[in-house]
């Protein structure tokens, strides 16, 4: 029962630490420095959606049972974090203002009219 006196405000403050970043890091601002081109739709942006692989549920699930395990896996969710097209969610996004940019935008137009 003692080691349980420690053990519950220690979870209680991974849970708040885990649930405050997550919302500090979606608060922050999501507008690129240039616009971006998505090269498998041709959709341009200046706020891309932002994809984190892993699960959440599994994030909180190894933070409670295995502090661990649980720090782990939320380096890796964090480490892997791209930035996608909100249009198609497709990871293949490239700076409009770069040559390639500019052929790609020129492609998708012509395929408009």
């Amino acid at each position: 029962m003692d080691a349980l006196r420690w053990l519950i405000p220690l979870l209680a403050l991974v849970v708040i630490f885990v649930v405050g970043g997550r919302a500090i890091l979606s608060l922050s601002s999501r507008r690129s420095e240039e616009p971006l081109i998505c090269t498998t739709c041709g959709a341009q942006t200046d706020m891309p959606h932002t994809k984190t692989r892993g699960l959440f549920a599994v994030e909180v699930v190894l933070w409670l049972a295995f502090v661990i395990p649980g720090l782990l896996y939320s380096l890796w969710r964090q480490s892997t974090r791209q930035k996608v097209c909100p249009t198609c969610g497709s990871a293949t996004l490239i700076a409009a203002n770069t040559p390639d940019g500019r052929k790609l935008a020129a492609k998708f137009s012509e395929g408009k009219s």
